[in-house]
């Protein structure tokens, strides 16, 4: 079977969205490392940050960044370097013929329409209405607002509702077929015109209403069209039926020269080759350990918090942009081609809906796709999900190490590491079971921090899960009297002698005597007749557990083999009785939110293979929510 090299396409962003903050996703790029003298370059097709259209195979967006003297990106034109150009893209009523579209900043932006060529000129209507066609003649873009081929019914005295606060009210439809349309802006009218659509042999112009208006210094550009496929008057209701509508927006970017994007400065503005240029003049970065840089609005720089830094572990770090409007979202990983015979892998590195740690390099989960029949991901080697567990440290030293694995795209707890090199015999006295993997269960680590809290005698320590802890200080100020409380009630009284750590051990299904919760206490003091007692050690995991055994079904996958040889702690699931087809445009579950998505393509042939991804569809909450 003949390997082919996916078209790198990650998507939107650490999408392994574990535990951010607030309201905000972030989408990565494959990570880097900061080596002297290289050079790397990003597209849209391996950072999902930037703006790609799968149906029509749009996105030109690309950062470049050259490290010099160790670890910084020069302040010239060597350093970081962003380009954009514009593409033709088809309106969706395709009878107004292209636009110019430009992918900016990872959006989507109008730069201007196109004129025709002479055999198909009847196709330039919305250019030819439009004074000034160009927009970045005058160093601006607009966002496309509604694009759309879709019939909608419009009544006298329901006005059809487009974007920004505009509508577009039906006046009257006379005995001729003429219609008199009004266009208001937030109530207010703004426009009046007469389309005549069912008139003899009408032209593009009888048809479409055109709205023309000024978008800063850009004079008379169609911001509005609405085509109009015919019109019905008669004593019971006068409607119309509308089949094309376009909207860009007033509210327009500036791309002018020397406009600054936080570290970033446009230099070139192109309206004929239809490019945009920005570097990083004078704004010199310096890629030094755990550093999270701004570089043009939402798409930042991280780099890691690396213990071992040298020429045989370089630092690592990574682009990403970060999603903070409320709303779904999208994850994408590299996009590939539907060839007969084709393997594609994608792993944390170009698939951001995965798993990855860039502190401690950790992430191992793989999907593989092989396709066969021309289109087929036969059933059941045609996708294969493989991940390996990894040995991580306690951030409370002293307790050692124990496995995590990751598992469609988030982090889960596997094991405690039963040897002398492993977790220490502090967590582990008294346990029964050290590996959930070895039974087919895992579960998600809540809490593990290194972070000091000094408590007062009686007061209550919150947890996940409705968890809590409350030590009680004995009176000789040595010992102390550990409560655990779940749901307010107390579960557990353990009493240790400081320093120490307390341990809450419980069942998991088949696992017997699970560590689930430790804390570890230093000597108590006593200040003013008060006793306090300090935690600089906790780690919780989650008491609800998932199931990892053979044959249990996700999606259109199935868990095949847990394996839990040392040497090959993984998880195999692949697509046993489920063959998928890949055909244009569709949309098909694969495991959880992870899903396959093909092009909505026309033009499907050798030269111009089907494209596909796969994603992660993720959901961007309110500031209040949190991820």
């Amino acid at each position: 079977m003949r390997n082919a090299t996916a078209i790198m396409s990650i998507v939107v962003i650490v999408l392994s969205a574990t535990s951010m903050a607030a309201n905000a996703v972030e989408v990565q790029s494959p990570t880097a490392t900061v080596v002297d003298g290289a050079t790397y370059t990003w597209g849209p097709q391996d950072f999902a940050g930037l703006y790609y259209d799968i149906d029509n195979d749009l996105g030109t967006e690309q950062i470049t960044m050259t490290v010099t003297n160790d670890n910084v990106l020069d302040d010239d034109r060597d350093g970081i370097i962003y380009r954009t150009t514009a593409q033709k893209d088809d309106f969706e009523f395709d009878e107004w013929g292209e636009y110019y579209t430009i992918g900016f900043l990872g959006e989507s932006y109008f730069a201007g329409y196109v004129e025709a060529d002479y055999d198909y000129w009847y196709s330039s209507y919305l250019y030819c209405e439009s004074l000034d066609e160009n927009l970045m003649v005058d160093e601006q873009l607009s966002k496309i607002l509604i694009d759309d081929d879709d019939e909608y019914t419009v009544t006298v005295g329901t006005p059809l509702k487009l974007a920004e606060g505009y509508e577009l009210a039906i006046k009257a439809i006379d005995l001729d077929g003429k219609v008199h349309v009004e266009l208001y802006k937030d109530g207010k009218s703004v426009d009046s015109a007469v389309v005549e659509p069912s008139m003899e042999n009408p032209t593009m112009e009888d048809k479409t209403y055109a709205y023309t208006k000024d978008l800063g210094d850009t004079e008379d550009i169609v911001t509005i069209a609405i085509h109009f496929k015919n019109a019905y008057h008669s004593a019971g209701q006068d409607l119309v039926i509308v089949d094309g509508i376009w909207q860009i927006s007033d509210t327009y970017a500036d791309v002018e020269e020397d406009t600054e994007y936080d570290k970033m400065t446009i230099q070139n503005v192109n309206p004929t080759e239809m490019f945009i240029e920005m570097n990083n003049e004078d704004s010199k970065i310096t890629l030094t350990k755990n550093k999270d840089i701004s570089l043009i609005e939402n798409i930042r720089i991280k780099t890691a918090d690396q213990d071992e830094i040298n020429t045989e572990n370089p630092l690592r770090f990574y682009i990403y942009k970060e999603l903070t409007e409320p709303g779904t979202c999208e994850i994408r990983g590299q996009v590939a081609n539907v060839i007969d015979g084709a393997t594609y892998t994608w792993g944390p590195q170009d698939f951001a809906g995965f798993y990855y740690d860039i502190d401690d390099n950790l992430g191992r989960e793989m999907i593989t796709t092989s396709i066969t029949y021309g289109d087929i991901l036969d059933e059941p080697n045609g996708v294969v999900y493989k991940t390996t567990a990894q040995e991580d440290d306690f951030e409370f030293g002293d307790w050692g190490f124990f496995n995590i694995i990751a598992f469609m795209g988030d982090l889960y707890f596997a094991g405690y590491i039963n040897d002398k090199y492993g977790t220490s015999d502090d967590i582990l006295e008294g346990a029964g079971t050290s590996s959930l993997l070895d039974l087919g269960l895992l579960s998600k680590i809540l809490v593990n921090n290194d972070t000091s809290r000094v408590m007062a005698s009686g007061e209550i320590l919150e947890l996940s899960e409705g968890y809590a802890l409350r030590p009680k200080i004995g009176i000789d100020e040595k010992g102390i009297l550990v409560e655990l409380l779940h749901d307010g009630n107390v579960i557990d009284r353990t009493a240790i002698n400081p320093p120490d750590t307390y341990v809450y051990i419980a069942d998991l299904e088949d696992a017997e005597r699970v560590p689930l919760i430790a804390a570890h206490f230093l000597e108590p003091i006593s200040i003013k007749d008060k006793s306090y007692c300090k935690v600089d050690g906790l780690w919780q995991i989650s008491d609800t557990y998932t199931d990892v055994k053979e044959d249990t079904e996700y999606g259109k996958m199935t868990i095949q083999a847990v394996n839990s040889d040392e040497d090959d702690m993984s998880i195999v699931m692949d697509n046993k009785d489920s063959k998928i087809t890949l055909n244009k445009n569709k949309d098909t579950l694969l495991m959880e939110n992870i899903r396959i998505k093909t092009a909505d393509q026309d033009d499907i042939f050798a030269e111009n293979p089907l494209r596909f991804y796969i994603y992660e569809e993720t959901i961007t909450e309110d500031k209040d929510e949190v991820i």
